[in-house]
């Protein structure tokens, strides 16, 4: 790796764990700070085809010798954590909060398609919880680009909750609006298992102690480990089969609560516009995750 101001190049994908580790043990006020334009580049690299066959078993994608639309956001998280370790970077990794996420795939990518990537943030915007920052990725083959997404993250601030909660006018019928274009729906139910945190983090390599044990969770204030939102999202992307295997799409989640695990959830979807809205709610209705695919930009 080197390092050019604010602007990292590797030549290989940085080892996930040392970047985790680097996270732990990160000393960052917890106080506001400015977020500077902060870049990572990583040239010519391939998919890891044990890393791609473990991702395709805990998500439930098919070996069709296609990359699943989600999966380059696993491939490039390491280079993620990398650019939020930054020295520069005024908060630490660790209690962020994945909140949105927006995925534009230009066309279908064969597994073993050589890839780069050019990820970067810069600037951040004020949430009633705290800051909200976009993280940009854009993947290329041979200089064209063939992906992008924006993560969302917050990071909640001392005294945040304090401020008053914007007017939301017409939540209601928002609601009622949402439970008709559902109605129709027939809801599948999924049994969660209570080690898909540790699976996942095997194909992902985000081994966060927050997914892997009820133990290692609860020092982080949840009764038991939680999944993987990106996990949560692979699934239902696995389970639109045809749908999510047209050469472009745009793919939007929205992640609502923490889903519990072992859990039991409810996973429905809806064509609205030419796309699918998708959600996951638990049995009680609460709100996990929730979307759209859609074709095209």
């Amino acid at each position: 790796m080197s390092v050019s101001s604010r602007v990292l190049e590797f030549a290989s994908p940085p080892p996930l764990a040392r970047e985790l580790l680097r996270a732990a043990v990160a000393r960052r006020p917890a106080r506001p700070g400015e977020v500077p334009r902060l870049e990572a580049r990583l040239g010519h690299f391939a998919p890891d085809a044990r890393q791609l066959a473990r991702y395709r078993e805990v998500c439930g994608f098919p070996a069709d010798g296609y990359l699943p639309l989600p999966f380059p956001q696993v491939l490039v998280g390491a280079l993620h954590i990398a650019l939020l370790n930054h020295p520069e970077f005024p908060y630490r990794l660790l209690g962020m909060i994945h909140v949105r996420n927006r995925i534009h795939q230009h066309r279908r990518l064969p597994e073993s398609t050589p890839l780069s990537v050019h990820v970067w943030v810069e600037g951040q915007r004020e949430a009633r919880q705290g800051r909200e920052l976009d993280l940009h990725t854009r993947v290329e083959v041979e200089g064209t680009p063939v992906w992008s997404a924006v993560t969302t993250m917050l990071r909640r601030l001392p005294r945040a909750d304090e401020r008053p909660r914007e007017a939301k006018p017409a939540n209601a019928t928002a609601e009622a609006e949402e439970e008709a274009l559902f109605a129709s729906s027939r809801p599948a139910t999924w049994s969660v298992p209570e080690d898909t945190g540790r699976r996942y983090a095997r194909a992902s390599g985000d081994y966060n102690p927050i997914h892997l044990y009820a133990l290692t969770a609860r020092a982080f204030g949840f009764p038991r480990a939680i999944a993987h939102g990106m996990w949560t999202v692979g699934r239902c992307v696995a389970e639109m089969g045809e749908a999510a295997e047209a050469p472009e799409l745009t793919l939007t989640s929205e992640f609502r609560r923490p889903l519990l695990l072992p859990s039991r959830v409810v996973f429905q979807t809806a064509r609205r516009d030419g796309g699918v809205a998708y959600r996951v709610r638990g049995e009680d209705g609460q709100p996990h995750v929730q979307g759209e695919l859609t074709p095209g930009a």
